[in-house]
């Protein structure tokens, strides 16, 4: 018994999302594609035969019953096997029928019994250990049948001698035993394949919400970093700005301009309070104790350090350097830490990198290039730290640019603009 092994449920995402989202589909279609080809030329055979009508009528029914369980295979894989493996008793127990020209055939041999071994393979497919056994017994039961019913070819019309009766025996038993073991074995092991996607899909939709997460969690950590940098930062332009209109206005308090410095203390002292109270709801419990902040003035100290845990690093400035806004200032001293840490974590060992620092009219370019293979990155994203130090920029009105190819080593450029023309 020979049989057409039927795709069966895939979990690796190749098969075409329509079949996928649909599987009742698929199995119509499968089982249209076994019954046009098998089941016509099986009814076509029973049509034209000469043998009672009553056993080409069970026959018959046998045939296209088989080909409706194939239909159900999947959804209702007991109940497809169990319809399966009744019609091909039926079929096995017939008398032998009888062809145009006269000559006998079993009705085990029309070609409809080969989707009794998708069947078969189906069912240890889909099914777990215990009921996938259970089906092997019954088909080998059936195979059982099958080979008494034709132990001996002259029950259906074919002469045969001793040696070649011996031959006969010996193939039929052997070939009808291995196919179903062969059928059964081989939907085994697609389930474990089928078990080994998922579990690889899975493990990969963890990795994504593990990456996701943890994106999510240095980005809040980077605002919480901003916010308490952006504080230091404004809280201390508007303190000089009150302690200006402070001092103008008692310089003289009757001058008609005491009433707008006033005016203007006032608004400084609410402008701070709300700023404080708004960066209060965005700062983080953790690490809020108040630390200078660095700037670009703290680079040969970073460049020492960085020199000192092994990176023959390389710094270089060209045009003529400018006082950047605080905010700036403290952008660009984050994105030299944060690109030399990298440099640290994946150059490799013994690296080289090259700083440089180009004071352009308009803007300050910084760029960081190092000699290893570097993380792998394309310019629209990149890891936590990197995504941490677009968004600093972006704050300031900067851009930051990355390149990593094989070999080729990784080189970060970071724009910072002195003057953000986006803001009013």
């Amino acid at each position: 018994m020979n049989s057409i092994v039927d795709a069966g449920p895939t979990t690796d995402g190749r098969r075409d999302g329509l079949f996928r989202r649909n599987p009742a589909l698929t199995d119509l279609i499968v089982a249209a594609a076994y019954a046009i080809p098998l089941g016509l030329v099986s009814l076509r055979l029973l049509q034209l035969s000469d043998s009672p009508l009553v056993w080409r009528v069970l026959a018959g029914v046998a045939v296209v019953m088989l080909h409706v369980a194939t239909a159900l295979r999947r959804r209702w894989p007991r109940l497809a096997f169990g319809i399966g493996a009744g019609m091909a008793l039926v079929l096995a127990l017939l008398p032998p029928l009888q062809d145009a020209a006269g000559n006998a055939f079993p009705a085990f041999a029309l070609p409809s019994i080969l989707v009794f071994g998708v069947l078969v393979f189906t069912a240890a497919r889909v099914l777990g250990a215990r009921a996938s056994w259970a089906c092997l017994t019954v088909a080998l039961a059936v195979a059982a049948v099958v080979v008494v019913r034709l132990w001996n070819p002259q029950v259906w019309g074919r002469p045969s001698d001793d040696g070649e009766l011996i031959i006969w025996r010996a193939a039929l038993t052997l070939g009808i035993t291995a196919t179903i073991l062969c059928l059964w074995a081989l939907g085994r092991l697609a389930r474990v394949r089928d078990a080994h996607f998922a579990e690889l899909r899975e493990k990969a939709e963890r990795a994504d919400a593990d990456r996701a997460r943890e994106r999510a969690e240095a980005a809040r950590a980077e605002r919480d970093r901003i916010s308490r940098e952006l504080h230091d930062i404004v809280s201390h332009s508007l303190a000089v700005m009150v302690s200006q209109a402070e001092g103008g206005r008692l310089s003289d308090p009757t001058a008609p301009t005491a009433a707008t410095f006033a005016t203007i203390s006032r608004i400084g002292r609410e402008s701070l309070q709300d700023m404080r109270g708004l960066l209060g709801v965005l700062r983080s419990e953790v690490g809020t104790e108040r630390v200078p902040q660095p700037g670009l003035a703290d680079l040969p100290a970073l460049v020492s350090r960085v020199r000192e845990a092994g990176v023959k690093l390389v710094d270089e400035a060209s045009g003529d350097q400018r006082r950047l806004r605080p905010a700036a200032d403290l952008a660009a001293y984050r994105v030299v830490q944060e690109a030399l840490t990298n440099v640290l974590k994946h150059a490799g060992p013994s690296p080289r990198a090259g700083l440089s620092l180009d004071w352009k009219p308009d803007r300050l370019v910084i760029r960081i290039q190092d000699s290893g293979a570097g993380p792998r990155v394309d310019d629209d994203a990149g890891g936590a730290g990197l995504d941490g130090m677009r968004e600093r920029l972006q704050i300031i009105g900067g851009s930051l640019e990355i390149r990593a190819r094989a070999g080729e080593g990784f080189t970060l450029t970071a724009t910072i603009p002195y003057d953000d023309r986006r803001l009013p």
